[in-house]
């Protein structure tokens, strides 16, 4: 049987890392409770840093080696992602968005850690399923 899976967006990587963060405390919480592989993608990694200040992205890229993460490669996937920002151009959706509604669709993973909460209750998986939007 496959370990359960838990997508982590780019809110949801900032959160995890920056203690000044509303949700750090939350999705520490999260975590702690949730015994499967933590899932994201580059562009969420990207997003993060960018967010993230400048001393707090070399200990989130150290984390995301640990055994329990796994960071998806995205080759082939633009065509996707140029397809789900057309279909949700009225959010605007972003790359990074694009990337966890693939990882969902990619792994079957619909739980997501994330602070985007309002895009992920709105967003859908090629099937139409929907996320599980956490903390």
């Amino acid at each position: 049987m496959a370990r359960p899976r838990l997508l982590v967006d780019a809110g949801g990587l900032v959160a995890i890392v920056n203690a000044r963060d509303h949700l750090h405390q939350p999705a520490l919480a999260v975590l702690s409770d949730f015994f499967g592989d933590l899932v994201t993608t580059w562009p969420a990694i990207t997003e993060a840093c960018y967010i993230l200040p400048a001393h707090l992205s070399p200990p989130l890229l150290d984390k995301l080696v640990a055994p329990r993460w796994q960071v998806l490669g995205m080759e082939g996937a633009s065509p996707r992602l140029a397809e789900l920002m057309r279909k949700y151009v009225d959010r605007p959706m972003d790359v990074a968005d694009a990337s966890m509604v693939w990882a969902a669709e990619e792994t079957g993973a619909l739980r997501i850690l994330t602070a985007d909460r309002a895009d992920f209750d709105i967003y859908r998986t090629r099937t139409n399923k929907g996320f599980e939007v956490l903390p």
